[in-house]
Parts: C-alpha cells; sequence; structure tokens
C-alpha cells in the first residue's frame, strides 16, 4: 500500500507546506504545489534559487520536515473506510506492507496514531532507498519483503507511480484521492 492519498488523507500536507515554509521566512509564494511540481529535492533547491533564500538544502530540509513532523504526528487521518479494509484483509489472512514515499519514521507515527500500524509487516520508504517511485524498486523491495508471487496486488493513488508499477507487471488498485484528479 502507498500511504499519502491512498491510506492517508494526507495529501494536502504536501499542496501546503511549501507556502508555509516561505510564509515563515517572511516570503509570500508567487506559486503553490512546489513539492507536486518539482520533487522534494529538486523543490528545495528551486525554493532557494527562487526566493534567494540564505539557506543550505539541509537546513530548508530539516525546517519543512518538522512542519511535516508536526503533521503526521498530531493531524494526518485516515481515509474514510480504510480501518475496516485493512481489517477485512487481516481475518483473510492477508499480509501487507506500506510503500511511501515519506519519511518512514514519519509516516510510522501516522498510521500508529490512526491505529493502522498494526496491520502492516513494514514501512518501506523510497526515501531509505533514494529511489522515487517513477522506477519500480519500492515495490520490489515490498514484494521480496512479502515473498509475493503473481498474487501481489499494489494501492496506489498517484497516476506516475500507478504507471510505474503495471509497467514492472503489478497488478495495481487505483485509489482515489482529490490531488490525483487530473
Amino acid at each position: 500500500f502507498d500511504a499519502d492519498g491512498t491510506l492517508m488523507d494526507s495529501m494536502h500536507i504536501w499542496d501546503t507546506v511549501d507556502g508555509a515554509f516561505l510564509m515563515m521566512h517572511g516570503i509570500f509564494p508567487r506559486e503553490q504545489k512546489i513539492f507536486h511540481k518539482y520533487g522534494y529535492f529538486n523543490a528545495v533547491d528551486y525554493m532557494i534559487e527562487t526566493y534567494n533564500l540564505n539557506m543550505t538544502p539541509d537546513e530548508v530540509r530539516r525546517e519543512v520536515m518538522k512542519i511535516l513532523e508536526y503533521y503526521y504526528h498530531n493531524v494526518a487521518a485516515a481515509k474514510d473506510g480504510v480501518k475496516e479494509f485493512l481489517e477485512k484483509l487481516r481475518v483473510n489472512g492477508v499480509r501487507c506492507v506500506v510503500a511511501t514515499a515519506t519519511d518512514r519514521a514519519i509516516m510510522r507515527a501516522a498510521l500508529e496514531r490512526n491505529g493502522l500500524l498494526e496491520y502492516f509487516e513494514e514501512v518501506f520508504s523510497t526515501k531509505d532507498i533514494g529511489i522515487s517511485k517513477q522506477k519500480p524498486d519500492i515495490y520490489n523491495i515490498a514484494r521480496d519483503y512479502l515473498g509475493a508471487d503473481e498474487n501481489l496486488f499494489v494501492f496506489e493513488d498517484a497516476a506516475y507511480a500507478i504507471e510505474t508499477a503495471k509497467a514492472a507487471g503489478y497488478r495495481v488498485v487505483a485509489v482515489e484521492d482529490y490531488s490525483a484528479e487530473n
């Protein structure tokens, strides 16, 4: 399972964290959804250059991470029906793991606070392997961990990640989320 937009109703933080960070530095952003547009690492470099921030990329990432930590530890909520669905899977002996692009520690905190962590054997993050979901590596790691065969399903909301998983031969369940409307 992907997490943001699939298990968690949390994609809105990625729509607003860039603006919140910039406004904390007295800068009114001229655009929105910088992280969506450029990806996490490129967005940091873009903000430094575009908004003339006198900060290193690591300093920006640390401050953004503080915002994200607060959000995932205190605010992020599970999507409607997720817990009930996961319970049905558990009752039927279906093993599950999370494959997220969000930092593993903060996603684990959100899943635990929402009573979902117990349904997953492990949480994997693209941040740990340094490869985005534009490549199937995170899905392959999850598959290998589970020792799964052709009965493996990937649950995803992001179109690019769905395309990646399908191109790698996975069966995919596309989950509707406002962030992937287009």
